[in-house]
C-alpha cells in the first residue's frame, strides 16, 4: 500500500477510476449528471500542481485503487467572509472493490495532512444527497454539514 501524490504517468488509471464515479453519480442523479470522461485539460493541471490543486493516489502492487483531488483556496471576497483558507476536497474516488477497506479514510488523512502543511483553516466538501455511503464515511470522519443545496426541476 502506498499514498503518494499523483504524477501524468497515474493518469490512465486516474480516468479509469473517474469513469466509475460519473457512472455512479448519473444512477444517483439521472436528471442532472450522466456517465462522462474527465476532461484531460483539467488532470494535467492537477498533476502538475498548477492553481493550487493536489492529487493523491492509492496504489496496492503499483495499481490505483482510489485517488484524492483537493484545491486551496481563500475566503469570498465578501465583508461577511472571515478571511480563511479552505482546502476542498473536489473528488475522492475507491474502487468499487475495495471499498470498506480504509481506502477512502486513508486518502481523507491524507488530505487533512495536506491541509495543515498548506496551512488552511478547514476542509470542505460537497456530496449529493442520495450517496449515503459516502455521507456515513465523511461523518465518521469528523465532517458536519455546514450548507445544504436545493434544487427544484421545472416541469
Amino acid at each position: 500500500m502506498d499514498i503518494r501524490k499523483a504524477t501524468s504517468a497515474d493518469l490512465p488509471q486516474i480516468k479509469a477510476l473517474y469513469s466509475l464515479l460519473f457512472e455512479q453519480l448519473a444512477n444517483y442523479e439521472p436528471d442532472y449528471l450522466q456517465p462522462a470522461l474527465q476532461d484531460e485539460a483539467f488532470l494535467q493541471q492537477v498533476v502538475a500542481a498548477a492553481d493550487n490543486f493536489v492529487a493523491f493516489i492509492y496504489t496496492i502492487d503499483g495499481e490505483a485503487k482510489g485517488f484524492a483531488i483537493a484545491k486551496l483556496e481563500e475566503s469570498p471576497p465578501y465583508n461577511c467572509f472571515v478571511p480563511l483558507k479552505c482546502m476542498y476536497l473536489m473528488d475522492i474516488v475507491v474502487d468499487q472493490n475495495m471499498r470498506g477497506k480504509g481506502i477512502g479514510k486513508a486518502l481523507i488523512d491524507r488530505i487533512k495532512q495536506w491541509a495543515k502543511e498548506q496551512e488552511a483553516d478547514y476542509l470542505e466538501l460537497s456530496v449529493l444527497a442520495k450517496n449515503t455511503l459516502a455521507e456515513a464515511l465523511y461523518l465518521r470522519e469528523g465532517f458536519e454539514t455546514f450548507s445544504k443545496s436545493m434544487r427544484m426541476k421545472i416541469k
